[in-house]
């Protein structure tokens, strides 16, 4: 079986789905009897050609129609028995092409499938219709997707085979010895005695600037981990709260970090706290991420709330700023215990869910 997986953003690019592309692809290629190619824009892959039996074709300049030519010519010459396409990844940008990969695919003869790593509950439009009508397959992270659906895409997507499979963490799990551990922590905490860590995009929906008022600036240092989103009205509100009293010189904004630099990071963190304003979830793999890696997560949810002890997950009412910082007081510092379920390699299941899939496809 030969797949060729379209992602607008592959590694070393930074997007969670890209991450989450690369996993699968070397997860997919691990497999007996399946071929994994990649189509993505140029920059990812970078150095990673035909690593784990991936073929990565780093070619897309952008995702505008110009360069629709480039995706016909790179399915002819593959010739993939699959054409799996992800949405959303940070490439894509707003340009129309991704919108049209899945006809495009169809047309050629391919069987499709699709990812949504978002949920579209109250919106559909001429875009979101052009991909939903395509046959095939579509992949959910969130489950209840169908439920949640706007009315007329769940009559649009009648037909489809619609498959749940979980998410998991994009980054692998850091060993450390306790050596490691303390000068790891070093390279950040200076007179501070607690580690507050976010990582990921820096957009509002984040609700990166509630940090500032969740931790304890007599007790904390704040280390920003990711990148700035295109709002400079929101990063311009970031900086100045790093830069102002009571958190100057307590706060770290690291840029983006590798994902092995992520990793020990986490992993020596009093806390992970990621405070995002629509509430978090088993979809989110920034979660997925830090509980991997055995540290405290402070979230929030728009549904449960409490603590998750097995995971070592605090899910906080979105925005309860008071909730949130009595719960840091109470569980910073928290390790996870071991456990074979959560500390086993997760992508050999989804690679092989994916796999399942495939074949159905293949067979109908």
């Amino acid at each position: 079986m030969k797949v060729l997986l379209i992602t607008g953003s592959y590694p070393p690019l930074a997007c969670g789905v890209g991450d989450y592309s690369c996993n699968l692809a070397k997860s997919l290629a691990a497999l007996p009897d399946i071929r994994v190619s990649v189509l993505t824009s140029i920059g990812g892959g970078k150095d990673h050609d035909k690593e784990d039996g991936v073929e990565i074709f780093p070619i897309m300049k952008s995702w505008g129609i110009a360069e629709a030519i480039k995706v016909v010519k790179i399915i002819w010459r593959v010739s993939p028995d699959i054409v799996h396409i992800q949405y959303p990844t940070q490439g894509y940008k707003d340009e129309l092409l991704p919108w049209l990969l899945p006809i495009i695919a169809y047309l050629m003869g391919k069987k499709v499938v699709q990812t949504w790593h978002e949920f579209y509950v109250n919106k559909i439009d001429k875009k979101l219709s052009l991909k939903a009508i395509v046959p095939g397959g579509l992949i959910v992270v969130r489950q209840q997707f169908r439920e949640k659906l706007h009315p007329t895409l769940q009559k649009i997507l009648r037909g489809k085979i619609i498959t749940f499979i979980r998410n998991a963490s994009t980054i692998r799990k850091k060993i450390l010895s306790e050596r490691e551990r303390i000068e790891e922590k070093r390279k950040y905490v200076k007179q501070q005695k607690r580690l507050m860590v976010f990582f990921g995009f820096l957009y509002p929906p984040k609700g990166v600037e509630q940090l500032f008022d969740i931790a304890d600036p007599d007790l904390d240092q704040i280390v920003i981990a990711g990148q700035f989103g295109g709002d400079e009205d929101y990063n311009q509100k970031i900086i100045e709260r790093a830069s102002m009293n009571p958190w100057a010189g307590k706060v770290t904004i690291t840029g983006f970090l590798s994902s092995d630099d992520v990793a020990a990071l986490l992993a020596v963190a009093d806390a992970v706290v990621l405070p995002f304003r629509t509430g978090g979830g088993e979809w989110n793999t920034s979660i997925h991420s830090a509980v991997l890696q055995g540290t405290f997560v402070l979230t929030t949810s728009d549904s449960s709330g409490g603590f998750d002890k097995k995971h070592n997950v605090y899910y906080s009412e979105i925005d309860n700023i008071q909730e949130m910082k009595s719960v840091l007081s109470k569980y910073a510092g928290r390790r996870r215990e071991y456990d074979p379920e959560i500390d086993r390699d997760e992508w050999l299941q989804i690679s092989t869910d994916h796999y399942s899939l495939y074949k159905a496809l293949l067979t109908k």
